[in-house]
């Protein structure tokens, strides 16, 4: 925002907004050393002191005093821009580990000069940035700070630095203060995955909020209106602030006016949106197919008036078909061979702290009853039966098949699948349990039975667990299986079963091990289910794969191939 050629964009975005007399801030910020790569951009990376973090493997260069002045008057000349472009006021991020925060962090500053070692050093860049910004827009125009409360980070700065610099902001003369936590060294404790609760940090807000005498702003792991008002309500903040909701449902606030808290397609927490951003990709969500592709998707029509759709699987991406078809008047039947909605993901709440991934099931009942999808629970579908339905097209959201490699004495041992361990009448204690497979479902299952007081020993031949999701999803799986004694063995492969027995090798070392087990659990992936859909697709014109019958993935994938095919279907 340092250029004039961005005020056209910014003014179109301002008169848009504003026609709903609605106000809109920006945020503005440097990322120091949280920069993209210089191997990436070509540019500089610069920060306050040559200490890099663990998501680069960059070492940024010590910035010169000449560079941070500059910075200032950068911020300035952002907020001025944004003035002249309507914008209604301006919000300084000193949170995230971004540049303003690792001035403000012991651990991240190590100057030694007027910006470095005392705390009085260390806000400086923060309070010169204010007063430029107040200098360059003067007194009318609102100025918001959003900062880390507290780091959470050994070397970092607790709650009590935190509230510390809550009244330098006050005393610069900033509107309102808006609290975060963290740095890109805890990330879970900024953006937290599915297993933090709703209002987890409320005691970091209140303890800001009775210490300055402006608004305070936080998010608190909102998921549903009543929880924001609950968190009002309480004092916890002056305003609730609301960042992956509205991502999974651009709605939530007209739904909440009305008091449609049941229609909100609820965010998972799954961290979708933020691996979509480290592989440098425009970011969407993994329960909103239409999440930064509104142009895309525009609103459905009533286009499939009388027509029958048949879905077979009752998983998220049947959900989200039967769905999308019921929306545009089709009449929609679908085939679930269990007594419940939800296919894996429902699965996945049977492990701990998945009270959010539950709300998404709970949102597919609901909206299944108010579209009046007929729900065929407890049937397999058969071709007699989707004959009789005399379908206009078909979508095959029949899942996958447990993926189980041709191991020494495998036919010969006993074992059970995720599906089989994850029963609710299957609730063992006191048993020597081994889990084969440390993917996120693999790393979860060996959590659930550790807490249950059991002896789990959780194998994975990679280096590191669960590779295929953010390591924050894996934050509070891992503390848990610490917590309860469970043994991690990456880098272990398994190369022999036996009743009671696992063979397992060190592949750094060659080394065997055998490991005695009451229960073998084997989480070595899936393969898609397609043999429905190839007999149904030699008989019928429109049929669809969906999910992991289409490819075997996370929610997302599931919750996108559903939504996309029944939106696109002719």
């Amino acid at each position: 925002m340092t250029h004039p050629k961005h005020t056209s964009g910014m003014t179109k975005l301002a008169r848009t907004i504003h026609k709903y007399e609605t106000k809109v801030m920006v945020q503005i910020y440097m990322a120091g050393r949280q920069a993209v790569p210089t191997a990436v951009t070509g540019k500089r990376m610069v920060a306050p002191s040559p200490i890099g973090y663990s998501l680069h493997d960059q070492i940024p260069e010590e910035m010169t005093k000449e560079e941070i002045k500059n910075a200032v008057k950068k911020f300035g000349k952002a907020a001025k821009i944004l003035k002249d472009s309507m914008i209604d006021g301006v919000e300084i991020l000193a949170a995230g580990g971004y540049l303003i925060n690792q001035f403000l962090s012991p651990y991240s500053n190590k100057r030694e000069d007027e910006y470095g070692g005392s705390f009085e050093n260390r806000t400086r860049f923060l309070r010169e940035v204010i007063a430029e910004v107040r200098r360059t827009c003067g007194p009318r125009f609102p100025i918001s700070v959003r900062f880390s409360a507290d780091e959470f980070t050994e070397g970092g700065y607790s709650l009590e630095e935190g509230i510390r610099i809550a009244k330098v902001c006050e005393e610069a003369g900033v509107d309102c203060l808006n609290v975060n936590n963290g740095n890109q060294e805890c990330r879970y404790t900024i953006i937290e995955p599915v297993t933090f609760k709703p209002g987890w940090k409320s005691y970091i807000t209140k303890a800001i909020k009775e210490a300055v005498n402006i608004p305070v702003i936080s998010t608190n792991v909102i998921k549903k209106p009543e929880q924001a008002e609950q968190f009002l309500a309480e004092g916890v903040m002056d305003f609730a602030a609301v960042g992956r909701g509205m991502y999974a449902d651009a709605e939530w606030t007209k739904k909440a006016y009305e008091g449609r808290s049941e229609d909100i397609k609820p965010c998972i927490g799954c961290l979708y949106c933020l691996d979509q951003t480290a592989l440098f990709r425009r970011s969407t969500c993994a329960v909103n197919g239409t999440a930064v592709r509104e142009k895309e998707f525009p609103p459905v029509k009533q286009d499939l008036k009388g027509k029958n759709i048949v879905v077979i699987g009752a998983g998220p991406s049947g959900m989200e078909a039967a769905l999308v078809c019921a929306q545009r008047g089709a009449l929609v039947s679908v085939f679930e061979k269990s007594d419940h909605i939800g296919g894996s993901a429902e699965l996945g709440t049977r492990t701990p702290d998945k009270e959010a991934l539950k709300a998404l099931v709970t949102y597919y009942e609901i909206q299944a009853q108010k579209q009046k999808i007929d729900m065929r629970f407890q049937t397999e579908a058969t071709m007699e039966m989707i004959r009789e339905c005399d379908p206009y097209a078909i979508f095959v959201g029949t899942g996958a098949n447990p993926l189980i490699p041709p191991i020494d004495g495998i036919k010969d041992t006993k074992y059970m699948t995720i599906p089989e361990a994850l029963d609710y009448d299957f609730k063992p204690e006191g048993k020597k349990i081994v889990v084969i497979g440390g993917g996120m479902t693999g790393g979860e299952t060996a959590e659930h039975f550790a807490m249950m007081g059991n002896d789990v020993t959780l194998v994975e031949m990679q280096s590191k667990l669960a590779p295929e999701v953010s390591p924050d999803n894996l934050v509070t799986v891992i503390k848990h299986l610490k917590e309860y004694h469970a043994a991690i063995l990456v880098s272990h492969k398994l190369t022999k079963l036996a009743d009671g027995l696992v063979t397992v090798e060190n592949m750094e070392n060659g080394e065997k091990k055998e490991l005695e087990a009451d229960y073998i659990i084997m989480s070595l992936g899936n393969r898609p289910n397609r043999t429905l859909y190839e007999e149904v697709k030699e008989e019928f014109e429109k049929v669809y794969a969906i999910g992991d019958a289409y490819q075997c993935g996370r929610v997302a994938n599931a919750v996108h191939t559903g939504f996309e095919r029944a939106y696109t279907l002719e």
